[in-house]
């Protein structure tokens, strides 16, 4: 039995985003799991949108790396946005 590509590359190319992420926002909080999630889902998504849009730039096997990076990073800076908008706590 053979473990298929996706599950070696999307986990690692998610990783590999979020840590890029984190250290370009400096911040390294509560929300690096929501933001985890949304790198996973933001890979994931991003690379099955460059199959019908037929890009090929920077692709490694079936895994299209450019458009699944700019799916991660998009998808966890709305997170990031929206996770501002949520309570905030006042202390006197």
């Amino acid at each position: 039995m053979t473990i298929g590509p996706w599950l070696v590359w999307v986990p690692l190319l998610a990783l590999i985003n979020l840590l890029v992420f984190l250290a370009v926002r400096g911040r390294f909080g509560r929300s690096a799991l929501g933001l985890l999630v949304a790198s996973v889902v933001g890979v994931a998504v991003g690379d099955a949108i460059a199959e019908p849009l037929g890009i090929e730039l920077l692709r490694i096997g079936d895994m299209n790396v450019l458009l699944a990076s700019v799916g991660a990073q998009l998808l966890m800076i709305v997170v990031s946005l929206l996770s501002a908008l949520g309570p905030v706590r006042v202390e006197d």
